[in-house]
């Protein structure tokens, strides 16, 4: 409990760190190259990125197959046999997307010929094939964080990920202040990305003793791990489609320039996301294990609460601390000319965040190997996401992009509730209002008084301090007051005796 408390600090560290740079970087990135180079790099990234669609979710495979190999006791043949299939299935997945990735440079011709021109489809090109070198190198590095995962090494995958941010962010500064291309943003991710592929390597053999190779490849073992890998894949093309489809069916039809507005508003949805997730793969062993041991309907249920609780405190402090002093926000860091992103980030995650309220059940049905039908729920959802923006974008421009991809989030929402209610015996109504309960209200309630008071404030730095103090004071003090439960009110009653004990022996 107390490493993964420890994991858990660190991933929001790094979320936050991420969140901070980052705003500080899209900012930069537009001021010191310009709407149309920015967004030359946006539309082609938005495009390569359904690369990432042929990962398979080895990362997620690798933790979970080794967290039940150490949960029933395995052999250590037996975990080799495991790490070497799924190091054999990433080593089969790098060689397919090299190969798929000159198929898609070589189309970004035709793509883009109405909407780049000739030097920028050449510029394009470019920055394509790091970024495909950075994608390449990212599934290695994410199986190997799932193999150290698997050993509940809980502070490696966001320690190194700080380190990454930082120089990540120094080295985009220093040479972009002298170049100001749109490749060198490419070009240092891809770097940095095979230097972690390495380092992750030497640090999981060195400080767990495992072989990692393709020797002792099993049969058996990829056929096991197929329906859940597929599952994962079907996922990716969900996730890339309710991420890219809008920047991508923009680039196409209009331009670059608006792509860069667009991406303002997704990027604090790809924030919002981050940050929501981050429980998802810190509690993976633990789920496992409560599976493993028998635990089902209820029983599981209430093991699940907790995390969810979680999610709403953090993503819902995002969502409701945006909506109440966002639009200030995004007039501050980006400019006026981007207010619009502010409307289009509320639309975007305001679904999400029911969506992701429940999302800890996956990693329920990844234990329990019956990932593949959720993912098929979400697939058809997300074709009609495609048609629908398709449709909305040519009758409501931009704005559509957003409607479109919120709609349809509600209505994968619905329909995942009824299949775990049904398939699983999950009662994803009762975690909802489990969840909500005392955190909610009190969220929605700030978020409404803070904007409310921005506006009377005309200076827009006094209006975004003034709207955040006031949903923070009313959305924390209420649920610290009325709404924690009894697990909440442990851990922070011990929390707060620990702070106090450290002052009075300061003292």
């Amino acid at each position: 409990m107390k490493k993964r408390n420890i994991g858990l600090a660190l991933s929001y560290t790094n979320t936050f760190l991420n969140m901070i740079v980052g705003l500080f970087l899209s900012s930069f990135l537009l001021r010191q190259l310009g709407d149309t180079e920015y967004g030359i790099y946006q539309t082609i990234a938005s495009f390569a990125n359904y690369l990432v669609l042929l990962e398979f979710g080895t990362g997620t495979v690798m933790a979970r197959n080794l967290s039940v190999c150490r949960s029933n006791g395995e052999t250590q043949l037996q975990i080799e046999k495991n790490i070497s299939t799924i190091w054999s299935i990433t080593n089969i997945l790098a060689l397919v997307i090299a190969v798929v990735s000159v198929a898609f440079y070589f189309s970004l011709d035709f793509l883009y010929a109405s909407s780049l021109t000739h030097e920028q489809i050449v510029s394009g090109k470019n920055i394509f094939v790091f970024i495909t070198i950075y994608l390449i190198a990212l599934f290695y590095v994410q199986t190997l964080n799932g193999l150290i995962l698997a050993y509940e090494d809980y502070t490696y995958s966001s320690s190194t990920s700080i380190f990454r941010i930082i120089l990540r962010t120094l080295l985009l500064v220093v040479l972009l202040i002298n170049i100001r291309q749109a490749i060198i943003i490419a070009i240092v991710d891809a770097v940095l990305s095979i230097l972690l592929a390495v380092f992750g390597f030497v640090y999981a053999k060195r400080k767990f003793k495992v072989k990692i190779n393709v020797k002792n490849f099993d049969a058996s073992i990829f056929k096991a791990s197929l329906p859940l890998c597929l599952a994962i894949f079907l996922q990716g093309i969900i996730n890339q489609a309710n991420s890219n489809v809008g920047k991508f069916i923009l680039g196409v039809n209009v331009g670059p320039e608006v792509v860069s507005l667009y991406s303002v508003g997704l990027y604090v949805y790809n924030i919002f996301a981050s940050i929501s997730t981050i429980p998802l793969s810190i509690y993976v062993p633990q789920v496992t294990k409560d599976v493993a041991q028998g635990k089902r309907g209820r029983e599981l249920t209430n093991t699940l609460v907790q995390p969810s609780r979680l999610i709403v405190i953090v993503s819902g402090s995002v969502l409701f601390g945006f909506f109440a002093a966002g639009r200030q926000f995004v007039n501050i860091v980006y400019g006026d000319e981007y207010s619009l992103a502010w409307m289009l980030a509320i639309i975007l995650i305001a679904p999400m965040f029911i969506n992701m309220t429940i999302e800890i059940v996956t990693n329920v049905l990844d234990a329990i190997n019956k990932r593949l039908t959720r993912s098929l729920i979400l697939l058809i959802n997300t074709g009609a996401n495609i048609l629908l923006t398709i449709v909305l974008i040519n009758r409501m421009g931009i704005t559509g992009a957003a409607i479109s991809t919120g709609a349809c989030m509600l209505l994968q929402v619905l329909l995942l509730c009824i299949y775990y209610c049904k398939k699983i015996k999950i009662n994803a109504f009762y975690l909802f209002y489990k969840a909500y309960k005392g955190i909610l209200i009190y969220q929605i309630l700030g978020a409404i008084v803070g904007f409310a008071v921005g506006k009377f404030i005309p200076n827009v730095y006094l209006s975004f301090l003034a709207s955040g103090v006031v949903y923070v004071s009313i959305a924390f003090s209420g649920f610290l007051l009325f709404g924690k439960n009894a697990e909440e009110k442990i851990m922070i009653n011990n929390l707060l005796g620990k702070v106090f004990k450290r002052i009075k022996n300061q003292m």
